[in-house]
């Protein structure tokens, strides 16, 4: 009986010194060169996207760990990469982007963000961009909680990437219509 005891003990004793809380933190992407500005505006992301965090468990990697991903620091880091060049500062319009869903399930991260451009005079445009990254499976199977970290990084930037790279496709699209719209409302013509 103490035998078994003590194997008890000694098993939860190692599982509790093998558990961990690890941050998952997203390098900041290297600045996107425009190579012409779209439109001027600022950039608005708000405290509940900027602060979101989302904690990952697997029993793959190790049922006792966790893994925080820093998703609302990434959503602003992408944002200070990706939109800069395309919206310098400027009035009288504003890029929002709100974070409406992040999950991690078969080891990608699926994101839905809601991109709007805004002006005083009405909405410009709106739309939620989704995308899921790569699943890193294999790599956690063989390298266990020290690869699901590296996993979460990758993964969680291929799917924001995606979105940001998203958006910006169709504004260059749409800022020549944007830019008239904000030109006529702001001489005081109604919008075309």
């Amino acid at each position: 009986m103490t035998t078994i005891r003590l194997r008890w003990l000694t098993s939860a004793i190692a599982l509790a010194l093998l558990a961990g809380c690890y941050h998952v933190t997203l390098a900041p992407p290297a600045p996107v060169t425009m190579t012409e500005p779209l439109l001027p505006a600022r950039v608005l992301i708000p405290p509940d996207t900027a602060q979101v965090e989302y904690t990952v468990h697997s029993g793959m990697a190790g049922g006792a760990n966790r893994w925080t991903i820093e998703v609302g620091k990434a959503i602003v880091d992408y944002a200070n990469a990706y939109l800069p060049g395309s919206f310098p500062s400027g009035d009288p319009a504003t890029v929002r982007i709100d974070l409406t869903h992040f999950d991690v399930h078969d080891f990608e991260a699926h994101v839905d963000l809601r991109f709007a451009v805004l002006t005083p005079a009405g909405t410009l445009f709106q739309q939620t961009y989704s995308a899921a990254g790569k699943g890193y499976a294999a790599r956690v199977v063989w390298g266990g909680a020290f690869a699901m970290k590296s996993s979460m990084r990758k993964t969680t930037d291929e799917a924001l990437r995606a979105c940001f790279e998203h958006f910006l496709g169709d504004a260059r699209a749409l800022a020549p219509g944007w830019a008239a719209t904000t030109r006529a409302t702001s001489a005081g013509a109604p919008a075309p």
